[in-house]
Parts: C-alpha cells; structure tokens; sequence
C-alpha cells in the first residue's frame, strides 16, 4: 500500500511539473471540502475573473466500482453550484481515477447541467474506455484542450475512503438510497448556507 501511494505520488509530480510548462495550474481538495473550495475560488471572488474563460478538469478519486451513493450527493451539489458559478464561455471536464481510470464527462459546458448529472449518476457507464492511469490521463487531456488566454486548472478531488473495502462495497450499491440521500443532504445544508452567505 505504502509502495502504491509512493508511485501515485511520483507520477503527479511529474505530471504536474510538465503541465507548469503550459500554465496548467494544479489544485487539491478532499471531497468533504469541494463544496468550500467551489465557493471559495469560483465566482466573483475568484482571482482569475479577468481571464475570458476557465477550462478546468475535475479528477475524481473513486473506488473499482465508482462512486458511493453520498459521494455522488456531494458532487452533484458541488457541479450544480459550479453550474451557477461558471459562465457558457467556460468548459469542464470529469475523469476518474484510483480504482477505475477514464473519461467520465467529455469536455462540455458547465450550464449542461443534465448531461452532467446524468454522467455522476451513472459514473463508472459513462466511461466508455478504461485507462491505466487517470493522472496521467486528465493531465493529456488538459494539456490537449489547452487554449492560449484561458485558464487551465486540474482540480484533484481527493477521496481517501475509495480505498477502502467498505466504500467498495457500497459503490454502485443497489437502488435502496432514497433514505441515505435525504440524510446526506440534510448534513450538507447548513454548511452550504453558512458557505453561500459568507
């Protein structure tokens, strides 16, 4: 396991350092806190308003069998917030990585809001071809869409828990949630409140 995070390590930093030569910027937030980091740095408080458009990659740690049913309420709360923060003239994109490597979301506009949500709920069938390396991956396809005044940003979604076997088990878990997402967004709201008025 130590050897596997060393590895995973290694490659980011050189992924990152060859990405630094085309100005593609690399952040990094658990997903407990991408609803924080949203509000923090997209929108009129971010410090690349001036720039015409964002083009920026989300890399999602997952499990093998793709994301938790909480998981998927954090993030669809997080890309509807995203969708509201953004303008058309920016662009995102999904890929997976950890337990299953690929393109979730292909390169579109934050306002297709239902093509998005459509691509988290069915996380692991929207991607049509498995890589090896999903670091690797969202750094080529940055590096491939990169535009000359735009801001490129991967954004690396943290999600330690994916590794887990019980996180594993319950990814893609039969339908019974409905109770499981109501409690999940009920913890959610005071901190978007709280978030948002700030």
């Amino acid at each position: 396991m130590k050897n596997q995070i060393t590895l995973v390590l290694v490659c980011l930093f050189f992924y990152v350092a060859n990405a630094q030569d085309m100005a593609i910027e690399t952040k990094s937030v658990s997903i407990e806190n991408v609803i924080s980091y949203v509000i923090e740095t997209m929108g009129k408080n971010s410090e690349q308003d001036s720039l015409s458009s964002k083009n920026i990659t989300f890399l999602i740690q997952s499990a093998p069998n793709g994301l938790a049913i909480e998981d998927k309420v954090i993030l669809k709360q997080t890309f509807k917030l995203i969708s509201k923060r953004l303008s058309e003239d920016d662009s995102i994109t999904i890929i997976s990585y950890s337990g299953i490597n690929g393109v979730v979301l292909e390169k579109t506009s934050p306002k297709a809001l239902k093509k998005i949500m459509h691509a988290l709920e069915n996380y692991k069938s929207s991607i049509k071809e498995l890589h090896s390396d999903g670091i690797q991956l969202a750094y080529t396809y940055a590096q491939e869409n990169f535009e000359e005044d735009t801001s490129s940003t991967v954004v690396i979604i943290r999600n330690p828990k994916a590794s887990s076997a019980s996180y594993i088990q319950n990814a893609e878990a039969p339908k019974k949630k409905s109770n499981t997402i109501l409690i999940t967004a009920i913890g959610l709201l005071p901190e978007i409140i709280s978030l948002i008025k700030d």
